[in-house]
């Protein structure tokens, strides 16, 4: 009689491949699925009753920003309570490798205004034992994790290592300097990393140096990018993440051909966001997929496929950064106290006044004023009485141009007042669905572990599987899974990961599909962060186990196990830390 770690009974599984679903049993050890049968008569260290419970593989992310944060949440929550075990960071090409030991504090001053991760707590959770990317790996490697990692080389900190800042920032890089970049990223993935990444967006982006600056990304020769892009095609490994395009950004794909074409490796096009009122965005971007691959090229797009909205004071938000100059200076203006100052100023008032343009704000900027929602008027007179209002509403009821009624909101709730945006998503499910399944667009861009004052993402999985598939059924569970684990799998190069099989990793997620829900209306507020301060949280409801290469992290209501099973996966060897060697490369 067979013994397993642990034993997966009577589940009914959707195993990633699209197959149809299947009751059974399935046997773990060592981390390694090794059975899958419809009764498996063995013994075990732990067994599941999953009777009624759907079994499926665990979530994969490929856009997360969990480089920070994964040093203080070794289970990258929220994701890990929804079921990812495995996530990919150093996205949009943001990060903090390689990175000499003078450039430490610019390049946390960096990350707090691109992905909003307080200066405060980076300074101190980073231990900053490493300086080039491979050191990098062999502390990710070291570090105790809840979940499995993945990183690109952000091009960022490889650009700044290699030219100095204001060079970067300023100029191309020299030929000795590009083939100093080439020799560093070979380094890069020898050690492991998933490929390289960067955004091309401009000056009008929505992401901004701590100065209002663009990053070195957005305005480089894009030849710096396709030399990159050669060394991966000489490896013949490798993927490659671009931030091109946000709705109300600069629209910059040219480049993805460009480097689909020099370097023949997978390249996500990131964002593909479904605004109902900016139809043309998401329309351009299925139609110029179906033109890359009748080109042969494989770029696939990253679809934020959620319920979506921003909750958020106007002091920690600075997604004002790509409307115009005028909204950057309040973005940039400091804390409340600068601006409070700058909001009672008359003759800044007169400027936003004049620099309104509610066009401008939608896409990355969430809408005009007019459509964001009253969450909390933090009991400020006569505003508490408003909330759950939109401030339009309020500016109608109260008499005031829009402008007005914002600066007197802001000031009278002494920059307390939160709001939510209500027409960044789409809310059509058959849209969303006719997006969604094209077959050159994966699931997530939850961006965990960044903008987390006023954006949570990680619970999409959750969101999708039970607004999506159960309650419209414009999804099978067999299409949702392999949308959510073994495609993303497949594109990154994982071996044997993304999909119940035998042989395969041990990454599972089961769950009673009646009972799985988050909240679709507003975010929990905590105050977990290392420095003392707030988070927005979306937790998981109806899931009874997340397992990780075999051991179970959370248990029935996100309770945490405590148990640190995670993995760095690389796309070039076997996708285990050294320490665990069941998994056999291919």
């Amino acid at each position: 009689m067979p013994h397993f770690d642990l034993l997966i009974k009577s589940g009914t599984i959707v195993d990633g491949t699209q197959i149809p679903r299947t009751k059974g049993d399935i046997g773990i050890r060592n981390g390694v699925i090794e059975r899958i049968e419809n009764e498996i008569d063995g013994t075990a260290d732990e067994i599941i009753d999953a009777s009624g419970r759907i079994v499926a593989p665990g979530v994969i992310d490929l856009h997360t920003h969990y480089d920070a944060q994964v040093h203080w949440d070794p289970y990258c929550t929220n994701s890990g309570w929804h079921g990812t075990t495995s996530v990919a960071f150093g996205n949009c090409g943001f990060g903090f490798a390689p990175c000499k030991a003078g450039d430490r504090d610019r390049n946390m001053q960096m990350m707090e205004n691109t992905e909003q991760v307080p200066y405060t707590v980076l300074g101190k959770t980073l231990p900053w034992t490493w300086e080039t990317f491979p050191e990098w790996m062999q502390h990710l490697r070291a570090l105790p994790k809840g979940i499995n990692l993945s990183t690109y080389v952000p091009l960022n900190p490889l650009m700044i290592y290699v030219m100095g800042i204001e060079a970067a920032k300023s100029r191309p890089a020299t030929k000795s300097e590009r083939q100093k970049m080439k020799d560093l990223l070979n380094e890069g993935m020898d050690a492991g990393a998933l490929g390289f990444a960067f955004s091309y967006q401009g000056q009008k982006n929505g992401h901004t140096d701590f100065d209002g600056s663009p990053m070195p990304t957005d305005v480089m020769d894009p030849e710096e990018a396709y030399v990159l892009g050669e060394v991966l095609r000489e490896r013949g490994q490798g993927i490659i993440q671009v931030l091109a395009d946000m709705p109300g950004c600069e629209l910059n794909r040219g480049i993805i051909e460009e480097l689909a074409e020099r370097s023949r490796r997978p390249i996500l096009h990131n964002i593909l966001q479904i605004v109902e009122q900016m139809p043309e965005y998401h329309q351009g971007i299925l139609a110029w997929l179906d033109e890359m691959e009748a080109k042969g090229h494989t770029v696939y797009s990253h679809a934020m496929s959620m319920h979506t909205w921003t909750e958020f004071n106007f002091v920690d938000y600075n997604f004002w950064d790509s409307v115009n100059d005028v909204f950057k200076e309040f973005s940039l203006a400091g804390g409340k106290k600068e601006k409070l100052a700058l909001a009672a100023d008359p003759d800044y008032q007169e400027r936003f006044r004049a620099a309104y343009d509610p066009a401008a704000m939608m896409g990355s900027a969430g809408g005009s004023l007019d459509t964001f929602r009253l969450v909390n008027g933090h009991g400020t007179d006569p505003y508490g009485a408003f909330e759950g209002k939109l401030l339009g509403e309020i500016a109608a009821a109260r008499r005031l141009d829009i402008v007005d009624l914002f600066f007197d909101l802001f000031i009278k709730s002494d920059a307390k007042a939160e709001v939510r945006t209500t027409l960044l998503g789409a809310e059509s499910p058959d849209l969303i669905a006719d997006v969604l399944k094209h077959r050159r667009v994966l699931f997530g861009t939850s961006d965990g572990g960044a903008h987390y004052k006023y954006w949570s993402g990680g619970q999409f999985s959750t969101d999708v599987i039970t607004w999506l598939s159960r309650d419209e059924g414009l999804f099978s569970l067999e299409e949702m899974h392999y949308k959510l684990s073994y495609l993303p799998s497949r594109f990154a190069g994982f071996k044997r990961r993304g999909a119940l099989l035998e042989g395969f990793a041990a990454d599972v997620m089961i769950y009673d599909l009646a009972a799985l829900s988050c909240n679709l209306d507003k975010y929990d507020v905590v105050w977990d962060l290392p420095d003392g301060g707030y988070r927005r949280i979306n937790r998981a409801k109806g899931i009874d186990a997340v397992i990780v290469n075999g051991q179970k992290i959370f248990g029935a209501h996100s309770a945490c196990t405590d148990k640190l099973p995670g993995s760095v996966l690389s796309p070039q060897a076997p996708n285990r830390d050294a320490r665990h060697v069941s998994v056999a490369a291919e």
